[in-house]
C-alpha cells in the first residue's frame, strides 16, 4: 500500500511537469517557426531603415535647394524693382520736371525774403526728488 500513496502524491506533480514540458515544447516549435520569418523582416528593417534616412536627407536637401533658388527669385525681383523705383523717383524730383509744373501753376522765385525771428523757448528747471511726482509738489 506504500506504492499506491506514492503514486497518488507524485500524480499532480508529475501532471505540472508534463503540462509545463509540453507548453515548453509549443513555444520552442512556435519560436524555430516564427524565426525565420522574424530574421527577414530584421534584415528588410536593417535595409531600409538607412535607406528610408538616405531619401528624407535628399528630399530635404532638395527642398533646401528650392527654397534658396526661390529666394534668390525673390531678392533679383526685389533689387530690380528697388531700380524701377529709384529711377521713377529720380525722374520726378529732377529741377526740370518741378520748374515745368511750377511754370503751369504760375509759380515763380521770391523777390524779397523774410526773414522771422522766433522766441527763445523758456527753459523750465527739470524736476528733482520728490517734486518729480507733480502730485507731491502741488502742481
Amino acid at each position: 500500500m506504500i506504492a499506491p500513496q506514492r503514486i497518488l502524491e507524485e500524480g499532480p506533480r508529475r501532471s505540472e511537469r508534463i503540462r509545463e514540458a509540453t507548453q515548453r515544447r509549443t513555444r520552442r516549435k512556435r519560436r524555430r517557426f516564427h524565426a525565420p520569418a522574424l530574421a527577414v523582416v530584421g534584415l528588410a528593417v536593417a535595409v531600409l531603415l538607412p535607406l528610408m534616412g538616405y531619401v528624407a536627407l535628399c528630399a530635404n536637401v532638395t527642398s533646401l535647394s528650392f527654397s534658396l533658388a526661390r529666394v534668390e527669385h525673390d531678392r533679383s525681383a526685389l533689387a530690380d524693382e528697388t531700380q524701377r523705383l529709384d529711377d521713377r523717383i529720380a525722374r520726378l524730383e529732377s529741377p526740370d520736371r518741378l520748374a515745368a509744373m511750377a511754370a503751369k501753376l504760375h509759380l515763380h522765385d521770391p523777390h524779397v525774403y523774410a526773414v522771422v525771428r522766433l522766441p527763445e523757448p523758456k527753459v523750465q528747471p527739470s524736476p528733482s526728488g520728490l517734486a518729480f511726482f507733480g502730485w507731491i509738489s502741488g502742481h
